[in-house]
């Protein structure tokens, strides 16, 4: 009786390793959805920036704005309250063309982008506001990264004379890794 007993336990013990390792299995090969990988991107870009001391800009947060029309939005949402590198939390919000100062990171998209562009012309040089393009048709020298999908893939570009006229420092292995340098 005992010998069956043990033999019971161990069974059950086996079939959950096995089982355990098939959902490991599973998981891992779960595609990822296009607005998460790029909210992952995002996240990963505030790891790589250096942001010049502004005022009325909390030093240990990063605001990521985003419009309430963006597919990014759900995505995006999902890192509030993440902390990022040097101990930063990341807060996301609504995108506000009026408060577009407050914004750490802005991620904008074709629905919004010349209102957005407009404000960013007129904030002054060394503003501090990374803009991150999603799938935006027009050029624009203030989009400082640019999000496209290219073969299946999302990929990035990077505009250096935009992060400096931002006043931001973009970390050389974030350059390297970028598809283009506009």
């Amino acid at each position: 009786m005992a010998t069956t007993s043990r033999l019971h336990t161990l069974l059950v013990i086996w079939l959950c390793m096995v089982c355990s390792a098939g959902a490991h299995v599973a998981h891992a090969t779960e595609t990822v959805a296009e607005q998460d990988l790029k909210a992952a991107y995002v996240f990963n870009f505030i790891q790589f920036i250096e942001w010049p001391d502004n005022e009325g800009t909390p030093g240990n947060e990063v605001t990521v704005c985003v419009s309430a029309f963006s597919p990014l939005k759900r995505s995006l949402n999902a890192l509030d309250g993440k902390q990022a590198a040097k101990g930063r939390t990341v807060r996301v919000r609504l995108l506000d063309t009026g408060a577009i100062r407050a914004c750490r990171v802005l991620v904008v998209q074709n629905t919004e982008i010349e209102p957005v562009l407009r404000t960013l012309r007129t904030l002054p040089a060394s503003h501090g506001v990374l803009t991150v393009s999603d799938e935006v048709t027009v050029a624009s020298p203030e989009i400082v990264i640019a999000l496209t999908q290219q073969e299946g893939r999302v990929v990035f570009g990077i505009s250096p004379d935009a992060a400096s006229k931002a006043g931001l420092t973009i970390s050389s292995r974030l350059m390297r890794l970028a598809k283009g340098v506009r």
